[in-house]
């Protein structure tokens, strides 16, 4: 059932707000019975037939429910393609609770056979553990990895030494909180960090600074976050009470930006869409802006998607992989989503009409 907010006093608003904070936080709600044993761990995509829900001009060619019998499983909130380079054709998706989870494409699905779910906060010794991970990127010639975590918002980036991408072997992390992040949320901060291919950084709030909604601050780094600064600032704009939680990078310059809303309810209720973007558009203290091209909505896929990849293929194609985030919660699924990359059609994809 849920709740209409206008016609709830004061104090049960603010009680719903807190109910449906709660319920967003990592780990906070009780899960059904699940094994401990983590030699006894198994993860299994299970497909979904069912296509309503998921409306504009990409093509949807796969859809999942990941489940597993690991204790900490669950709360994805970053995905990127881990293909090319040293390391094996595949996707790697990060929790907020600072685990990752590797997801071989064979023969060009994706199976769960040879995956592995690895503790990523605590890989480099000595170091504080940053869990509130958020997003990730990465160079596919060197396997460089970065990552954003919101509750302080900073950038980590890890260089590999000849090891593999979850190991804790051989990697040097250095680790920058930019200034002009200073100002953004705790709980919404750096929410999408993306390394272009000409090797800049777009970075975004998922939060407005102050009394700029719907525009959330963004920025465009000329290169490495950890090393470059004064950044191009600017503001996205989105469909109303829309944010971006994601993206991932195109082969012709252009991004797909993942946008999610979060409808107060108990159990919360979420819608998604994808934006493509032109970041060659962005200029400093302008509104980038784009065109919505896809949809998730309920009750089947009003699902908390929070990460974005693109997989190249080899005909020059591509396939884009979302996934959602249940934040350990009875009430949510941890599902995948595949489209076909280009668009099969070249017209836009209207969100409902709660959106407008």
């Amino acid at each position: 059932m849920r709740f209409s907010l206008p016609t709830l006093t004061p104090r049960l608003r603010l009680g719903l707000i807190a109910a449906v904070a709660l319920g967003l936080a990592p780990g906070t709600l009780l899960r059904t019975a699940i094994d401990p044993d983590p030699e006894q761990v198994t993860i299994t995509l299970t497909p979904l037939a069912e296509r309503e829900g998921i409306g504009g001009q990409l093509v949807v060619t796969g859809a999942w429910e990941i489940i597993s019998t690991h204790p900490f499983f669950g709360g994805f909130s970053t995905l990127l393609d881990a293909g090319g380079g040293a390391h094996e054709e595949g996707l790697l998706a990060g929790t907020d609770r600072g685990w990752l989870l590797t997801i071989p494409i064979v023969a060009g699905e994706p199976d769960t056979a040879q995956s592995q779910y690895s503790d990523y906060a605590t890989a480099a010794p000595g170091l504080f553990p940053l869990t509130d991970l958020e997003a990730m990127t990465r160079d596919p010639a060197s396997g460089t990895l970065w990552t954003s975590y919101e509750s302080l918002n900073t950038i980590q980036r890890e260089v590999l030494h000849g090891s593999t991408l979850v190991s804790a072997a051989a990697h040097t992390i250095t680790r920058r909180a930019p200034p002009e992040m200073r100002n953004w949320s705790a709980n919404s901060g750096a929410e999408t960090l993306e390394r272009l291919a000409d090797g800049s950084f777009l970075i975004l709030s998922e939060s407005p600074v102050g009394d700029e909604w719907p525009n959330r601050p963004g920025l465009l780094f000329a290169g490495d976050p950890i090393e470059q600064t004064d950044p191009i600032e600017f503001v996205i704009d989105t469909p109303p009470k829309f944010s971006p939680v994601d993206a991932t990078a195109l082969p012709d310059g252009r991004v797909l930006v993942l946008l999610r809303r979060v409808q107060l309810s108990i159990p919360a209720a979420f819608d998604a869409a994808i934006m493509l973007a032109d970041p060659r558009t962005i200029s400093q203290d302008g509104v980038w802006s784009g065109e919505i091209i896809t949809r998730f909505e309920g009750p089947l896929y009003g699902e908390n998607f929070e990460g974005i990849a693109y997989v190249p293929k080899a005909d020059g194609a591509g396939d884009i992989y979302v996934i959602a985030d249940d934040n350990l919660s009875v009430f949510q699924r941890s599902l995948m989503v595949r489209l076909a990359w280009p668009p099969a059609t070249a017209t836009s994809a209207p969100l409902s009409s709660q959106a407008q």
